[in-house]
């Protein structure tokens, strides 16, 4: 049930200064203002799953608690209650250094109609290394713009408990029914989640005809049955990982949406992210579209963009993070160097997007929000947040540099 109150509690950005012009959507995505969940849980309960998560690996299963989520709608003015909802701590890298860690709240966890929004999951995102608060939202920015069906994000102010936590980065859930509902207009195909930390990364290598070889890394999801395996993503696989560049060519446009893949895989290499499909072989869902009978890729987790200072080669034909020894995924870089003409005028067509004057701008966008909120989060000393957006920004223009040079040359190795 929602209970409906008077929103009169505005201690932090009283104001909303910086209000931008943006798309009045809808209640969440509505870009012009941060709003504000106020979360209530169990306190002894939160802390215990705290302490517990920084002493177990980070591929335990985390359980969610019931709380209780007040919304302060920023459009009526009004506070929506939500009650017994799912909360549970998400993140990897928080585990390994100075990092904030977020939240995932499930609407449907104890109640198999709640939603919210029309949404049943959502994601309040931690720093997990951005501490610009930037990235994901930029980059999913970018993705979107280019017309991979990517999700989408905004940011809104936390409290749990009465207390404070700050701003966060707030994304929709990429792989549920819900999201193929609102990005695709035939939603009933079979979606595949690649995660990469914990079950190895979504290489499109050919491991044989059983199920069980490829559901640890192309996890089911949005109700995907095991006859979605054998019908399209196996016969998919085979086709990519065939070592015949000609027979690769004769059935990959069978089976794969090759310039939908080429706009992501370009604007992988373009941000950069050494995270991606392209390049870490992970944080990326597979959709067949059945409209078409093609995949179609689309990320989730950009908030390692914009750096290449995790990147072990950087360029656009082989860029992939420290962490692994070999490029990306070997079919995805064959796919590039064979089709070079036209990977190299798709990412021409993205740098459009990533060039400083377009993306410069959304950043200063978003930044005119935030920067009258940014003073009151707990998290960041005096300066320190002025000083991440800036890296952001000399990465933007430096990159956008480098990857248009490389994609005017266009000589695969």
């Amino acid at each position: 049930m929602i209970l409906f109150l008077l929103a009169c509690d505005r201690d932090v950005g009283e104001d909303s200064p910086g209000e931008l012009e943006g798309p009045a959507d809808d209640a969440v995505w509505d870009d012009r203002y941060l709003p504000v969940y106020r979360i209530t849980i169990d306190a002894e309960d939160w802390a215990g799953d705290l302490a517990a998560l920084h002493a177990t690996d980070t591929c335990e299963v985390r359980n969610y608690r019931p709380s209780t989520v007040d919304y302060e709608n920023p459009q009526s003015g009004e506070t929506e209650r939500y009650d017994n909802v799912g909360i549970r701590y998400r993140g990897h890298s928080a585990l390994q250094g100075d990092n904030r860690f977020g939240f995932k709240l499930s609407f449907d966890e104890y109640d198999e109609v709640g939603e919210f929004h029309g949404l049943h999951k959502v994601n309040l995102n931690g720093t997990e290394g951005d501490s610009s608060l930037m990235r994901e939202r930029l980059a999913q920015w970018v993705m979107r713009s280019a017309g991979v069906p990517a999700p989408r994000v905004s940011h809104t102010r936390v409290y749990v408990n009465g207390e404070y936590q700050g701003i966060f980065p707030f994304t929709e859930e990429p792989d549920d029914q819900v999201y193929l509902d609102a990005h695709f207009d035939d939603p009933d195909g079979s979606l595949f989640k690649v995660d990469g930390y914990c079950e190895g990364d979504g290489d499109f290598e050919w491991k044989g005809e059983e199920v069980d070889s490829y559901d640890s890394r192309y996890e089911a999801k949005a109700g995907t049955g095991e006859e979605a395996f054998t019908e399209d993503l196996i016969p998919m696989i085979a086709c990519a990982s065939n070592e015949d560049d000609a027979a690769m060519l004769a059935c990959v446009d069978e089976h794969i949406d090759v310039a939908e893949f080429f706009t992501e895989i370009a604007l992988d290499m373009a941000l950069p992210d050494v995270d991606g499909m392209a390049a870490g072989g992970q944080n990326f869902l597979l959709y067949h579209d059945p409209s078409t009978g093609l995949f179609v890729a689309y990320p989730w987790d950009k908030d390692q963009s914009f750096r290449v200072s995790d990147a072990l080669s950087d360029s656009i034909w082989d860029l992939h993070p420290t962490w692994r020894e070999e490029g990306g995924p070997e079919f995805l870089r064959r796919l590039r160097a064979l089709r070079s003409v036209e990977f190299c005028a798709e990412v021409l067509r993205v740098a459009d997007l990533t060039d400083p004057a377009v993306l410069g701008d959304e950043l200063d966008r978003v930044e005119s929000l935030l920067e009258g909120y940014i003073a009151d989060d707990p998290w960041f000393a005096e300066g320190a947040w002025a000083y991440h957006v800036d890296s952001v920004r000399e990465a933007i223009a430096e990159r956008h540099e480098a990857v248009v040079a490389e994609a005017t040359a266009c000589t695969p190795p």
